[in-house]
This record gives structure tokens, sequence and C-alpha cells, in this order.
């Protein structure tokens, strides 16, 4: 059980660094839609099939972390200088 427990804390720790790795990639794709579009990629769809399960709340976690991606792109967005 500890072992789990040091796995689950490592994680934790290193999902900053793992949203920061995503943003960072996102943002090689020159536009802030195709960026977006990027990270939302790789959501997890579950099909309006969610029951819970230990797999389904990582898959969820992992949704969430994307979503927070896309909540700074669209930030930088926002604050983007408009060129004409």
């Amino acid at each position: 059980m500890n072992d789990a427990q040091k796995w689950l804390d490592q994680i934790i720790e290193d999902i900053p660094f793992i949203e920061k790795g995503i943003y960072e990639d996102a943002k090689t794709l020159g536009t802030y839609g195709k960026a977006k579009k990027y990270v939302r990629s790789f959501k997890h769809d579950f099909g309006g099939d969610f029951s819970g399960t230990p797999e389904e709340q990582m898959y969820s976690a992992f949704n969430t972390m994307l979503e927070d991606v896309v909540s700074k792109l669209n930030q930088d967005s926002n604050n983007a200088e408009i060129k004409k």
C-alpha cells in the first residue's frame, strides 16, 4: 500500500510539469485555435458511459488537466495583440 501512495503522490507532484510540457508543445502549432484543438484531441471520450472506475477517474483527471491547459491558452489569446 505504501508503494501505491508514493506512486499517487508522485503523479500529483508531476502534474504542473506535465501541464507545462503540454502547454509548451501546443504553443508550437502557430495559432491558438490549432493549439487548443491539438490539446483537446487527447481528451478521453467516455461516450456517455461513465461508471466511476479507477481507470475512468484517471482519464477524467487527465481530461481536467487538458482543459486547464486550454484555459491557459484562452487566457493567452485574450491578452494577445490584434495584428493589422
